[in-house]
This record gives structure tokens, sequence and C-alpha cells, in this order.
């Protein structure tokens, strides 16, 4: 079973269609229990829908990928993981998810929670990409945040090391050669300790409220924040 996921579709998201977005990320990776009348992991509201660990929970191999951080292993051990799939060249979403990261930076950072998460996008233009290029981008949308400490590495590598990433995290990427643009999943994946256990994408009013959005994933991050302080006996 396929579903070809595409990262924008004009007019609104319906619930229906949202669900049918996380069932095309989780196909071939998960068995679907609500086509067995089983539990689903879903909640929604007006700005997002969210697969929590009921659902998800897998753990997920690391990675060593350059970045506009230098060379890094992915998941970032001993923070909370937030893994966006982006491209710079991108025309639409990828920029409402950086409004998003945006908003929720200044989060993490008023919550003092900036050594807690790490911020992780993962390119899905290996094609043509560079490192350069996209710290340029990082810095005209968020450069006040990273001088203030916030973690915000943007991963990018050779195209069979992206692939195999890809595959990993179940990121739907296709290339349209006629136009050069890239068809991709969009949203947020939340990785801790090894393990990705939400998976966050947003409605048609939720990509035009990021703050809505950014809040919704502050408050999954500081849950699991004060998981990880209590697990430690912090």
């Amino acid at each position: 079973m396929a579903l070809r996921l595409i990262a924008f579709i004009g007019g609104a998201f319906t619930l229906t269609l949202i669900l049918a977005f996380i069932v095309a990320y989780i196909v071939g990776s998960a068995v679907i229990p609500w086509m067995a009348g089983g539990r689903v992991g879903v909640g929604s509201s007006s700005y997002a829908s969210v697969v929590g660990p009921d659902m998800l929970n897998r753990t997920v191999r690391s990675f060593t990928l350059n970045s506009t951080l230098g060379v890094i292993t992915i998941p970032i051990e001993g923070r909370v993981n937030v893994l966006t799939p982006q491209y710079v060249g991108c025309p639409d979403v990828c920029h409402w998810e950086t409004a998003i990261l945006v908003a929720l930076f200044q989060y993490v950072y008023e919550g003092g929670l900036v050594d807690k998460v790490a911020f992780i996008t993962i390119s899905v233009d290996p094609w043509s990409e560079n490192l350069d290029v996209a710290r340029g981008y990082q810095m005209v949308k968020a450069g006040s945040w990273i001088e203030r400490g916030v973690y915000w590495a943007w991963a990018y590598d050779k195209l069979d090391v992206m692939e195999e990433v890809w595959r990993e995290y179940s990121i739907y990427v296709e290339k349209d050669n006629r136009t050069g643009l890239v068809n991709h999943f969009a949203g947020f994946l939340i990785v801790v300790d090894e393990k990705l256990k939400y998976l966050i994408v947003p409605t048609a009013e939720g990509w035009a409220k990021p703050a809505s959005v950014a809040s919704i994933l502050y408050d999954i991050i500081r849950r699991e924040v004060e998981g990880m302080r209590g697990g430690s006996g912090g």
C-alpha cells in the first residue's frame, strides 16, 4: 500500500486528509490499528494532529551527518530532538515549518530549555542543497535565537546517506524532475532517547497560526524534558 504524500494541497485540509497523511507516514513501518478496529493513538485540534507514543515509540538508529554545525550524530544524545524535513528552495511549506520553528525557539528560550532541545532540519534536497546556503537561510530566519544558544542544525549529506535517513524515519521524499521541486512529508517528528515518539502534522489553520502549533510542540517538549529529568533522578 502506498499513499503519495505531497508537501501541500491547495484548499482546506480536512481531518480525513490529515489522518491520510499520518497513515502515509507510518505505512510500511507499523500496523495500522484503525484498519483492524484497534486503538489509534491520534489526537487532533484546530491546529494540528498528533500521533503519540501509543502508536509510535519505535527505536530509530543513529546517523552521523554533515550539518551547518559540523559533523553531528542524530538523534542528539541527552536532548529532545525535533526533526523537520525541509529544503531552502522550497516554494511554500518549508518556510511555514520555519515560522513554526521560530515561534518554538522563543518558547524554548523563555522556558529555559535551550540546552535540553535539539532542532534538526533533515534536508530533502541533497541533489542541489548546500550547507552554505542553508546556513545563510538559518541566520536570516532565526539568527537572533541561534546567537542565544538555540541548537538548530541543518543536516545534509550525500544522496545515498540521506535516503537511508529518510527510510529510517519514514520521511516521504520524491523529486519532480520536470520542475526540480521536491514533494515531501511536511510536519515535525520528536525523538527522545533514540525513540521516535511523536508525529505532528499542522492543519490548514495551524499553518496559518505558527505560534499555535509551536505551543502544541512546546507542551510535548516540556513534558518530555520533565520525564528525562525524572528518569535521571534530577
